[in-house]
């Protein structure tokens, strides 16, 4: 008769533990949900491609803004897709090609070559690090967003 009590007890215990994680994984995602929640995105990213008459190259500009209190400290964007008839150029930016426009805005250029005319969409990721708050107060994450632009070469 023991050993039944024993057997019993056991998967009492099993379930009072599988209670508890399931429990326990469920306050972790609300306070998971509500952190996320009380952080208002860093910033925002607009692309923009300049129409052009006929092939040869083309000017897209990334204008990136930062969410009240924030300040952008770095940022780039990596082309991710492009229409066939338009190549990407490489080009390293430096500090001085990328304008500032205040600690909250950020432009930069990107310059295309277009083999052809044609009109297609380039997407980009902008990236940037972006802080908040002030001396030992402040702190920086990265963020990243996908921005899409027509582009447009000829008539």
């Amino acid at each position: 008769m023991a050993l039944k009590r024993t057997g019993l007890h056991s998967v009492a215990r099993v379930q009072q533990t599988c209670v508890l994680r399931w429990v326990c994984f469920c306050l972790g995602l609300c306070f998971v949900a509500a952190s996320a929640e009380a952080e208002e995105p860093g910033m925002r990213a607009e692309l923009s491609c300049r129409a052009e008459a006929a092939p040869g190259r083309v000017l897209c500009e990334v204008k990136y803004s930062a969410g009240s209190g924030a300040r952008l400290v770095w940022a780039d964007a990596l082309v991710t897709a492009a229409p066939a008839f338009v190549r990407p150029l490489r080009s390293r930016v430096t500090p001085e090609r990328f304008a500032a426009a205040g600690s909250a805005e950020r432009k930069l250029s990107l310059a295309f070559v277009a083999a052809k005319s044609g009109t297609g969409q380039v997407t980009v990721r902008a990236r940037a690090v972006v802080c908040r708050g002030l001396g030992e107060q402040e702190r920086c994450r990265p963020e990243s967003q996908e921005a899409r632009a027509e582009i447009r070469v000829g008539s």
